[in-house]
């Protein structure tokens, strides 16, 4: 291969003539004094470069591109903050609702779900005496599907709205007179 002048390496790896000088007293090889081959001190020059930025840089291994568990922890913990963050923000524009308050509202849908069938039977019986069967599956139908619209006009916190709450409450009535 052929040997080129220290200008040339300089050029070739972006520094002074001077810094070459440097390189060579740091393990740099050259063929002879001025003459430098100029593949062999790129090679070593990578290298260098690699060796530098890992001393200055502990937290990168550039074989394989991997970063150390601290760095790692460091980087989740961030994140888990930023969700965390999130959640808060979320909560406090009102697009979202804690567990305790969903348990509650469930509770209250199927307590509610409950008494209305319940009731169901108790409130329809007396009409149906004597009744023949496409009456009766009528009247059963009718209130059924009575009691789930109530239902349905819950609002967001669970509370029977309107007539629904007044319907619910009669037929809770109903029901505490039945069983007594």
């Amino acid at each position: 291969m052929s040997t080129v002048n220290v200008e040339r390496v300089a050029n070739a790896l972006n520094v002074q003539p001077r810094r070459v000088q440097q390189l060579v007293k740091e393990g740099m090889p050259r063929e002879k004094r001025g003459e430098y081959d100029p593949v062999k001190c790129m090679l070593w020059y990578i290298r260098y470069l690699q060796a530098q930025i890992s001393r200055l840089s502990p937290n990168v291994d550039l074989e394989g591109g991997e970063i150390d568990n601290e760095r790692k922890e460091r980087i989740g913990l961030l994140r888990a903050d930023r969700e965390l963050r999130e959640l808060e923000l979320a909560r406090e524009r009102g697009e979202f609702m804690s567990l305790t308050d969903i348990e509650k509202i469930m509770t209250d849908l199927v307590v509610m779900t409950r008494a209305r069938i319940l009731t169901v039977a108790s409130r329809v019986a007396p009409q149906l005496v004597g009744e023949d069967r496409v009456v009766i599956e009528a009247r059963l139908d009718k209130a059924l599907k009575e009691a789930l619209s109530a239902l349905a006009n819950c609002n967001q916190n669970g509370n029977v709205e309107g007539t629904a709450r007044i319907q619910l409450t009669a037929s809770l009535a109903n029901d505490s007179e039945t069983e007594s």
